[in-house]
């Protein structure tokens, strides 16, 4: 993609406009690439941020060097570092090398079996309570049922009648961090947003306190929760440390998979011809209720779920810091450089995938699975941050998919446009609202 305006000091193509990135950022980053290639040089609320959309760049980015590029702290402690603090999700060096480690057996093997299980027996749960004919907003509804899943997957407690609190407090936490310059606001100045964020941050602790007592009586040591408190217990760890990672699974641990979720009901909605064959496949496969087994063979659910994440990708950008300077596709990177790497722009290009911003499940053949690639296509990022519950996330998805469409399809009651917010994810800026339709 060759760049088409007059390059800045480094060679990169240059264009300074945070007024509109702030207006509509999903919109700029595809302009960006569109029209100035694939590195470019953009201010965003006065740091300069290099745009990368080559694949191989990416690759470089995230896998090949990934150690010359770190987490940066985007705003500091006004971004979400001052929420999550040390977490897994924000924190870097040797303690998140260390955190990543002790944390990763829990997220494989026996485990994901285990919370196979827990997945279909909520989900079931969720759908014994829908009624034939009945109206629902299915974002709100993805959201509380895969808190439910992951609080009891990996904490260890139940939180029946706590899932609305949480959900709300959590949409609170998010609009703190939507693009824009108010989002650099100190948290100490009360505005009305940083109010309602201090409550709901408020609240979000008092549940993890209330999680953390349940899991006294009725958690797993094998869990989670329980490998955290076993570290803690160790002196690796502190209480603080233990919160941290907690609230960074009760954020990033449902919000992806709830988002993909209703991404997917409303293109099925929207689709008859693809919802028609992914009900066809479910009964021909499927007995009774789904189970992990059922999974290898149900094709067209997988590809179902991943053209869905490449249409609508939650986590829409990845961002990088270099350490020392480097070279991506021909352009010198200076070190500190602020790298972003969007999956929003990447998985709509048309180099890779025709049509792109068609919704085509079938588009997943084997030949394309082959020849796409690497980082054309990364929903869950790369290389050693690469996100820790991909496996889970994708099984959830398939799993809640399977239980729910063998008993109901949802048709959309709203016929406008999909409008998208880019917070710390991708959101609707809407409910979106369906009627349920026992099959």
């Amino acid at each position: 993609m060759a760049n088409r305006v007059p390059s800045g000091p480094e060679g990169v193509p240059f264009l300074g406009s945070s007024l509109q990135y702030a207006d509509d950022p999903l919109g700029f980053m595809e302009r960006v690439a569109r029209e100035y290639g694939d590195v470019a040089r953009i201010d965003v609320y006065g740091t300069e941020v290099y745009q990368v959309t080559d694949p191989a760049a990416i690759r470089r980015v995230l896998v090949t060097n990934a150690a010359n590029y770190r987490k940066p702290s985007l705003g500091g402690d006004e971004g979400l570092g001052g929420l999550l603090g040390d977490g897994l999700l924000t924190s870097d060096g040797d303690h998140w090398q260390r955190q990543r480690k002790a944390m990763q057996p829990s997220f494989y093997g026996e485990k994901l079996d285990e919370y196979g299980e827990i997945i279909v027996r909520d989900t079931t749960e969720l759908a014994d309570s829908f009624s034939d004919g009945g109206h629902i907003d299915i974002h709100a509804e993805m959201s509380e049922l895969t808190l439910r899943i992951v609080v009891e997957s990996l904490l260890g407690a139940r939180i029946d009648g706590m899932e609305r609190a949480i959900r709300e407090a959590l949409m609170e936490v998010g609009e703190r961090f939507q693009p824009g310059p108010q989002g650099f606001v100190p948290e100490e100045v009360p505005t009305p947003r940083n109010v309602r964020y201090h409550r709901a941050v408020e609240t979000l602790d008092r549940i993890l306190r209330e999680i953390r007592r349940q899991h006294e009586y009725t958690g797993d040591e094998d869990d989670l929760l329980g490998v955290l408190l076993d570290r803690r217990d160790e002196g690796a760890l502190s209480d603080e440390s233990v919160r941290n990672e907690m609230m960074t699974m009760l954020l990033a641990g449902h919000d992806t998979t709830a988002l993909t979720l209703t991404y997917a009901w409303y293109l099925l909605s929207k689709h008859p011809e693809v919802a028609e064959r992914f009900h066809d496949e479910l009964d021909s496969v499927v007995e009774g209720t789904p189970t992990v087994a059922d999974l290898a063979d149900l094709d067209y659910l997988d590809d179902i779920v991943t053209e869905t994440m490449r249409l609508y990708p939650p986590a829409y950008v990845v961002y990088r810091q270099a350490v020392a300077a480097d070279e991506l596709a021909g352009f010198h990177v200076p070190a500190d450089t602020i790298v972003s790497t969007p999956q929003w722009v990447v998985h709509h290009d048309e180099r890779f995938f025709p049509d792109p911003w068609e919704f085509r499940p079938e588009r997943w053949t084997d030949e394309l699975r082959r020849e796409l690639p690497p980082f054309a296509y990364f929903p869950f990022g790369g290389g050693p941050r690469k996100c820790i519950g991909d496996g889970f996330a994708m099984r959830e998805a398939k799993l809640v998919l399977a239980t729910l469409g063998t008993r109901f399809e949802f048709d959309l009651v709203s016929t406008a446009p999909l409008d998208l917010v880019p917070l710390v994810t991708l959101h609707p800026e809407n409910p979106v609202e369906v009627t349920v339709r026992a099959r």
